[in-house]
């Protein structure tokens, strides 16, 4: 079984991978851990230099997190790319053919909670396989 979890860095996203990894022990999946670096807003070199000391700190985070992963006993198959979250996410899920793929719900107040991030809601569109939408509050 493969397992693509969406992870962008944060604590949320860490508590909901911390109860995928749970969830799915008895099965013991491939995890291919994806995080996705959105890329610069413009082309100005002010803006490249923060961009690439952004993606560096994103490489160092997700890089700790797979060894996490792989310490808990899990296989796994991390990446990063750049570009849309969205699109990127349906991409790895394209060329990795997972069985499923676990994205994060969009935490905060109470309007927030009664609808789904607009990452996770276009991938539960768009995926050709079953999503899981953990909570990350």
């Amino acid at each position: 079984m493969k397992l693509l979890f969406c992870h962008d860095t944060s604590k949320a996203a860490q508590g909901a991978l911390d109860e995928t990894l749970k969830y799915f022990s008895c099965q013991r999946p491939e995890i291919i851990l994806l995080t996705v670096v959105e890329g610069p807003l413009d082309a100005s070199m002010e803006n490249e230099g923060i961009f690439d000391e952004l993606e560096k700190d994103i490489r160092n985070k997700h890089r700790k997190i797979a060894e996490g992963i792989s310490k808990a006993g899990f296989d796994v198959d991390a990446i990063v790319a750049t570009g849309d979250s969205r699109t990127m996410i349906i991409e790895a899920t394209k060329n990795k053919a997972p069985d499923i793929i676990v994205v994060g719900k969009r935490g905060g107040g109470r309007v927030k909670e009664m609808i789904l991030g607009s990452v996770s809601a276009y991938v539960v569109r768009h995926a050709p396989c079953p999503v899981l939408v953990m909570p990350t509050a």
